[in-house]
């Protein structure tokens, strides 16, 4: 009978043996890690004060890695804590030319804004008075069916035109009373009035002798060559705003030799188609430009001259 029982007692304390390990190993919790604390980093770094604004700091604290008050001291291109100078400027004495700045770079953006809205219409005024095209006549009804890049191109030449005779007023001692814009504007109007009074004028004569059609072709010459006379003065009226007096001479006489050259074109481009509508001779058609181009001119001159 002992054997018998023998079996089942070991089996008995096997099984009471493993439950009581695993029952320790479960209940018993894992040990805690202990985590030493470590203290931050602290950096001091003394310093003298080196302004009111500072007086009575003596230490600066410090904390982190990094000491950017050291870097900021030993800055070779800023010096942060050097004693504060003090910075006296000179008022820039004005000398009357800044207006005449803005004024130039005005009409140079007015006249961009042309040259980028409408650069066609700039390219083929440009071919239609150098002739580098042999359709002459298309190139004319094109610049004439564009109305609107012509009257800009008309007001640019009247603002340059008076600009022009404002030069030649204060370069003959004309104008010493009465400012550069009140100037300017008398100028304006007076070329404006004179342009557009000759308009009325031929458009008037070329209905009434029944002749439109070489009033037309003549008024579209004149436009024309205004049009490249203000672009090509411009450059000229710049330099003689900002060159030294000792220049004014050269620069008046080659703008009366420009201004010349222009109006001598006119009247060899305009002869010729002129002629060929209106049965007219050299002789009379000069004593016309006499009478409608120079005269008015020296006209203008005079006004403005005993009006001021």
């Amino acid at each position: 009978m002992i054997p018998f029982l023998r079996l089942p007692l070991l089996l008995c304390f096997f099984l009471v043996a493993f439950g009581a390990k695993g029952q320790d190993s479960i209940s018993l919790p894992a040990a805690p890690q202990l985590q030493t604390p470590v203290a931050p980093v602290v950096y001091t770094y003394s310093f003298k004060p080196s302004g009111d604004s500072l007086k009575g700091i003596e230490k600066i604290r410090l904390k982190g890695g990094w000491n950017y008050h050291m870097v900021l001291s030993q800055n070779p291109y800023f010096r942060f804590f050097d004693t504060p100078t003090i910075r006296i400027t000179q008022e820039r004495p004005d000398n009357g030319k800044e207006s005449l700045f803005y004024l130039f770079a005005g009409l140079l953006f007015f006249f961009a804004v042309i040259k980028i809205s409408f650069g066609k219409y700039l390219n083929n005024l440009l071919a239609l008075v150098f002739r580098v095209s042999l359709k002459q006549k298309q190139i004319r009804e094109q610049l004439i069916q564009t109305p609107f890049p012509s009257l800009l191109l008309n007001l640019f030449f009247v603002l340059v035109a008076g600009i022009y005779v404002v030069f030649l007023l204060q370069y003959h001692n004309k104008a010493t009373g009465v400012g550069f814009w009140w100037l300017w504007l008398y100028c304006i109007l007076f070329i404006g009035a004179m342009y557009l009074v000759k308009f009325l004028i031929l458009k008037f004569t070329g209905w009434v002798f029944n002749m439109r059609e070489g009033a037309d072709t003549y008024l579209f010459i004149v436009f024309l060559v205004n049009k490249l006379l203000g672009i090509f003065l411009l450059p000229l009226l710049v330099i003689m705003a900002f060159s030294p007096p000792s220049w004014w001479a050269v620069l008046v006489t080659l703008s009366y030799v420009l201004v010349g050259g222009f109006f001598l074109y006119r009247y060899l481009a305009s002869f010729g188609p002129v002629r060929r509508e209106v049965k007219v001779s050299q002789f009379h058609f000069f004593l016309y430009l006499c009478a409608f181009e120079i005269a008015p001119l020296i006209l203008i001159y005079k006004v403005l001259v005993s009006f001021l």
